[in-house]
């Protein structure tokens, strides 16, 4: 039974990365337990908060980035590495957002079909917002269709570009970064001159939470594996000062608006803020061990952190504490004057249902991944 309650794997994990994977995953939790928040208590929270998923793009974008270039440089770009190399991703990270999302499909047909998307099966291939604007339903899911589409989309055209031509991986990665950069942040150009933007919801829904006008960000983690695969003397300077200036330039970033609807906002602050985040990784990339309880519990906070994206918003807030806890089924939550409860039942809940999940779901599939590249 205790068994249950230990965590593979976290000897060789480096707690820089899961320092900042930490506070990807408590802003963007943060930033949804506001509902529960009187309007009078949200200032201190908006000014602390940082756009989480921002983090995570970059933090994925250098992480899978690093093991591509492994895999292209100590062997061969065959169709056979591109295929393993996507069973490994699949096996990580699709059985837990289906379980979630098939709760959610059969929960919202039974409990308020009037709520299920018209496309929901569109989730289950990550077109949900490809080309459309997503639907409400399962909104957090915006972001993971944007992982999944990097997965699919990256590698092929690294093991197709080296395939086909006699340039090294080196060169390739560079070419695949800048190109897909590139189209990412002119396509937002192209969407920002050609709608218009009444709300900030608009601009999320149109532009910022769309498949590829994230994907910059995306490649600037790889480029930070790039750099740090290629030119490690430089990359391993556990560089302080970087990690001030892009923490700074991230704050600075969020008071710098000048509007939601303007050209700095929709085109250009995605890069910004990607590029910050870049800047936080040499340091700690290098920062290998943390100290004492405090380090355990970041580390296991970043291990479930997947899980945790995937059930905080739609399984705790809209299923359990909005319709078990107070009956409300399909109007917006009301806060009263017990908010503090539903409050500290989110974290609760959250954490304890997460570490649940990784557990039964996340794990199996995790040791069958590892057990299918042994015995191959």
């Amino acid at each position: 039974m205790l068994n249950f309650f230990k965590l593979e794997n976290t000897k060789s994990r480096i707690f820089g990365l899961d320092l900042l994977r930490f506070f990807a995953i408590f802003f963007v939790l943060l930033g949804h337990s506001k509902i529960f928040m009187p309007d009078s208590d949200k200032w201190f929270v908006n000014r602390i908060m940082l756009d989480g998923v921002s983090i995570f793009f970059v933090l994925s974008g250098f992480l899978i980035g690093g093991i591509l270039i492994k895999i292209l440089e100590r062997e061969k770009a065959t169709f056979k590495n591109l295929v393993h190399f996507w069973k490994r991703r699949w096996l990580r990270t699709v059985p837990a957002y289906f379980t979630v999302l098939t709760i959610l499909i059969v929960f919202t047909y039974i409990m308020k079909p009037q709520r299920l998307a018209d496309t929901f099966y569109l989730y289950y291939v990550f077109m949900q917002n490809m080309w459309n604007p997503q639907p409400s339903f399962f909104a957090e899911s915006w972001s993971l269709s944007i992982e999944e589409w990097f997965y699919l989309l990256i590698p092929t055209f690294l093991f197709i570009g080296i395939r086909l031509s006699k340039w090294k991986p080196k060169h390739w990665f560079l070419i695949v970064i800048f190109v897909v950069a590139i189209s990412s942040i002119l396509y937002r150009a192209y969407l920002y001159y050609n709608n218009i933007y009444p709300t900030q919801e608009s601009v999320n829904v149109k532009v910022m939470m769309r498949i590829f006008t994230r994907l910059d960000a995306i490649m600037f983690g790889v480029l930070g594996a790039y750099l740090a695969y290629y030119y490690p003397k430089i990359w391993n300077v556990k560089n302080f000062i970087l990690l001030c200036i892009g923490a700074i330039s991230l704050y600075t970033l969020k008071f710098y608006n000048q509007g939601y609807a303007s050209a700095l906002n929709i085109i250009w602050m995605p890069t910004f803020k990607a590029i910050a985040t870049l800047l936080l990784i040499p340091f700690l990339s290098n920062l290998k061990a943390g100290f004492g309880a405090i380090s355990r519990f970041v580390t296991t906070v970043s291990i479930i952190s997947y899980s945790m994206y995937l059930l905080n918003l739609n399984i705790v807030i809209n299923v359990l504490i909005k319709y078990v806890f107070h009956g409300n089924l399909l109007h917006n939550y009301v806060k009263t004057e017990n908010w503090i409860w539903d409050f500290t039942a989110f974290w609760l809940l959250t954490f304890v249902l997460a570490f649940f999940l990784y557990k039964t779901i996340e794990v199996p599939f995790m040791k069958l991944r590892d057990k299918k590249k042994s015995v191959s």
